[in-house]
């Protein structure tokens, strides 16, 4: 199928990264951590100098080469070489370890969420601001070319106005076992607090504002767990969306479906990764030329009058590539946010706003 001319292009070819490389620390060396590391270490703006982690063994397993490895992350933050702190420690910690390593003069790249409730998010902002470090959370799928595709064809608004969301997760939890942390919501959250944040960031973006109205609910395995959550949010009255986690899938038939319903047309993705986005909808004829330029040679005419019908699929089919480039270009953002003195793309005001969503969504649980 055809591609997307530019968003497919390499986020990191571009201009100015000659300077000498990042030194870079990592707290947490979990199995993402363990994804994470060699994608960072190939990078040539990167220098991973220093890990961290508990199980002092794990972490000397994964350091690379020549970094100094930590069981206690308060002696990296004090590693004058450490110049960026990537937090993948599970969410509890985030905040803590984030105010701690702004106070030590270290820019922080934090796994999402950035904290388990928005008052801890506001003080890990607030002690960023006050240490004059960058901050950002690692929403990854905003980097996912298919993702830049989906948003690049709803604000060109060549299919109208975006009128509803609609996403439904069906993961695994092989690899999750009850004692698990991600069980526990003193230590994750939650699914909504956990994982949802990444969705209700990307919702944000296509819209372009906060929600006018919020609620979720949650349902339980009979040992007391919760696996599946859902939440309805509101943008006033123009856009209307819904969210779906579960976790229960065997791996083998996990699926991720977002469905965005514009006023002529639809757009859908597959994959929690995805690996495929198809459209269906009608356009002026003066817009066809505009819609193949960002489309590109997958775009179909199936006919129509003044409004033309059209339908195209662009694939992504290296998932794991895709993934890894984009947690470099998520990380390699923060590092031209520093050295070019700007707000990185994914904002701390961002990661605020969709903790509180998730946060708003998770009050019927959370509370008890």
């Amino acid at each position: 199928m055809g591609s997307p001319p530019l968003l497919f292009l390499s986020f990191w070819t571009m201009s100015g990264m000659a300077e000498r490389a990042v030194g870079l620390g990592i707290v947490g060396l979990g199995r993402f951590a363990a994804f994470c590391l060699p994608a960072f270490s190939s990078l040539p703006e990167v220098r991973v100098v220093a890990v961290a982690d508990t199980d002092r063994a794990r972490a000397q397993n994964l350091a690379p080469a020549g970094a100094r490895v930590y069981q206690d992350y308060r002696d990296l933050l004090s590693d004058p070489e450490v110049e960026v702190v990537v937090i993948s420690t599970p969410p509890y910690l985030h905040a803590p370890i984030a105010i701690q390593a702004a106070k030590a003069g270290k820019h922080l790249f934090v796994e999402k969420p950035l904290a388990l409730s928005p008052k801890e998010a506001t003080e890990v902002i607030q002690a960023a601001e006050k240490a004059n470090v960058k901050l950002t959370v690692n929403y990854v799928l905003r980097y996912h070319p298919l993702h830049k595709l989906a948003q690049t064809l709803v604000h060109s608004k060549i299919f109208g106005e975006l009128l509803y969301v609609a996403l439904v997760n069906l993961a695994t939890d092989e690899g999750l076992p009850p004692e698990h942390w991600f069980w526990d919501l003193k230590r994750s959250g939650g699914i909504h607090i956990e994982h949802g944040v990444h969705f209700f960031d990307l919702v944000n973006q296509l819209v372009g504002r906060a929600p006018s109205h919020v609620e979720g609910g949650c349902q339980r395995r009979p040992d007391g767990r919760i696996d599946r959550v859902w939440a309805i949010v509101r943008y006033g009255e123009e856009v209307l969306a819904t969210f779906y986690h579960s976790f229960g899938r065997p791996r083998i038939i996990e699926r991720t479906t977002l469905k965005l319903g514009l006023s002529f047309g639809e757009i859908e993705l597959a994959g929690w990764i995805p690996t495929k986005i198809s459209l269906l909808g009608s356009v002026r004829e003066e817009d066809l030329e505009e819609l193949r330029s960002v489309i590109g040679s997958s775009l179909r005419v199936l006919g129509g009058g003044e409004r033309k019908v059209v339908e195209a699929e662009v694939v992504a089919p290296d998932r794991e590539g895709e993934y890894r480039r984009a947690v470099q270009a998520s990380l390699l953002d923060l590092i031209h946010a520093v050295r070019e003195g700007r707000s990185p793309q994914v904002t701390p005001a961002d990661a605020l706003r969709s903790l509180e969503i998730a946060w708003q969504a998770s009050q019927t649980f959370l509370s008890n």
